[in-house]
């Protein structure tokens, strides 16, 4: 319920930081410990404690943000927390179960190696690692490794189903025909086609939460292919050349 009343992942971030696992500390500490942008967080804590949902106090020559526990609205806020903390903590523990999937198949992503389970086919992972990509630079900047490294064998119209169920099917498009283009592969160019949402007629941001600094830059930075697809990203497509060169010849484990 949280993630429907709360779009913006840097503010239920923080909201669960101070509310739900009584954190407090200055916003540049806050922002560290969340995975957010400095910007961003500061903006937030300033709402809240424009809202009184956080109290800020001087210590040690810096601000310090805290949970209002006064807030009139304290008792719904913590029930809210509450609900999440069992829904996060089972879309954290996927979510590392997925990044050590991605490391044991010689993706450069910081996660413990964990052999992906007999019953997950390629096509679900890499529809997940779609997902993943939005909310990990590392997972964006690698996958197209992955999606060239098994292009061959990929079932497109299960990855199709795959993708529609998680409601990515243009994301995964992208990272087939920007892996189409790094490996001069045609067939994946070809593929990709049909994952192509015409809906997408404004541009979007590739990656959650970005601070405005970060837009700004996108505007610069995002690759002409990014574009077509509709996508804005502060990541050029050097970043992806040269991961793609670094990795995308390395030896599938077995």
């Amino acid at each position: 319920m949280l993630d429907y009343l709360v779009t913006s992942r840097t503010r239920r971030t923080l909201l669960e930081l101070l509310w739900r696992d009584g954190v407090s500390g200055t916003a540049t500490a806050l922002a560290d410990k969340s995975g957010v942008a400095f910007a961003g967080a500061y903006k937030e804590l300033k709402k809240m404690v424009e809202s009184e949902l956080a109290e800020v106090v001087w210590r040690r020559g810096g601000k310090e943000y805290s949970a209002n526990r006064s807030h009139p609205m304290a008792g719904l806020l913590e029930g809210l927390m509450k609900q999440s903390k069992t829904k996060k903590n089972k879309h954290s523990e996927y979510s590392e179960r997925l990044r050590g999937n991605l490391a044991f198949l010689g993706l450069p992503v910081n996660a413990r190696k964990v052999a992906p389970g007999a019953d997950v086919t390629m096509e679900s992972l890499l529809a997940d690692a779609a997902d993943l990509a939005q909310a990990d630079a590392s997972v964006a900047r690698s996958l197209p490794v992955l999606f060239g490294r098994f292009g061959d064998s990929l079932d497109f119209d299960l990855l199709k189903h795959e993708s529609w169920k998680r409601g990515n099917k243009h994301r995964v498009g992208f990272f087939l025909d920007l892996a189409g283009e790094l490996l001069g592969n045609r067939l994946l160019t070809e593929a990709s086609r049909s994952f192509m949402d015409q809906r997408y007629t404004v541009p979007k941001q590739f990656f959650e939460d970005q601070s405005e600094l970060s837009q700004e830059l996108a505007e610069l930075r995002t690759p002409n292919l990014a574009r077509k697809w509709g996508w804005r990203m502060n990541m050029g497509l050097d970043a992806f050349e040269s991961t793609f060169e670094k990795f995308g010849n390395e030896a599938v484990p077995t």
